[in-house]
């Protein structure tokens, strides 16, 4: 029987969503599946090109996996430009993924999913999972602290395994887009209605300790977004997803900004949506999910 050809593209400015695409795809190499695996930052403009063109081009079923951490409720542009670049109708199946950190996973999954749709990838199932909080870092008490975990990891492998069958049928069912609208109306079209962009306005300012920045450029090496330049210190550029990464990782602690006023608003949300289940995958029927 020949090999089934798996997908695995994200974006992952924190690590959680890698560690989520490494589970997928070391579990799908144990099934004896092809894998190739797409780190959004690392690429080219024309990956969702190259990508659809082997997908048309592979013999036999083929599935996309596309993960993405939720951004003031949505997927992060990047990975929502990436599904629009597809090529439709190219014959495969696509898992829409995220991860969260604890306050609100948004219409992500919904978005994402119907992009997927809109490019004629039937969706075989989707996954949440919880993560700490990206930028709670600092936080013993972090929300998501100590996720994924092995649970988190156990319940991935479990939806890889149901792929995986899913793909040896010949006319698999798949989810359908309302299984992943699960925010009630009222919150689903108050989220369409923020962005990312938006949010930016509401952030806090960082600030470069000149005394401390010796322009070693780390912060551009580490910036996912490729949002860092230097004149002659570092200056964040529109593309800017707030990840902090080039605060997190400066060697010489030379970028500063005070995230306590985000922290309490996370908090708040945390509280104020006390969504459950934190991880939960969708597929047909039904598997797990975490309370």
């Amino acid at each position: 029987m020949k090999k089934k050809k798996i997908f695995i593209v994200y974006f992952s400015p924190a690590g959680s969503t890698r560690h989520v695409a490494e589970v997928i795809e070391k579990q799908f190499l144990a099934l004896g599946a092809e894998v190739s695996s797409f780190d959004l930052a690392e690429c080219s403009s024309d990956v969702a090109t190259t990508i659809s063109l082997q997908m048309e081009a592979s013999e036999g079923k083929s599935c996309l996996f596309v993960g993405s951490p939720v951004y003031v409720s949505h997927a992060v542009p990047l990975v929502m430009e990436f599904i629009a670049g597809l090529k439709e109708n190219t014959g495969a199946f696509a898992v829409p993924f995220v991860t969260w950190g604890g306050a609100c996973s948004g219409i992500s999954l919904y978005e994402m999913g119907k992009e997927l749709l809109n490019k004629g990838l039937p969706l075989l199932g989707a996954a949440k999972v919880l993560a700490v909080h990206s930028l709670m870092w600092p936080l013993e008490n972090a929300l998501g602290k100590g996720h994924p975990d092995a649970d988190d990891d156990q319940m991935v492998k479990e939806l890889v395994d149901h792929i995986n069958q899913k793909l040896h049928e010949d006319h698999p069912e798949g989810i359908k887009l309302s299984d992943l609208a699960y925010q009630s109306k009222e919150n689903h079209a108050e989220m369409e209605k923020i962005s990312l962009q938006a949010a930016k306005a509401h952030m806090p300012e960082r600030t470069i300790d000149t005394e401390l920045c010796n322009q070693c450029q780390v912060c551009s090496d580490v910036c996912p977004a490729d949002a860092v330049t230097f004149a002659p210190y570092p200056e964040f550029g529109d593309g800017c997803v707030f990840c902090f990464n080039c605060m997190k990782k400066c060697p010489e602690e030379a970028i500063n900004t005070d995230l306590s006023e985000i922290w309490q608003r996370i908090k708040d949300r945390a509280a104020f949506f006390s969504e459950k289940p934190y991880s939960q995958i969708f597929t047909i029927p039904p598997l797990i999910q975490r309370s």
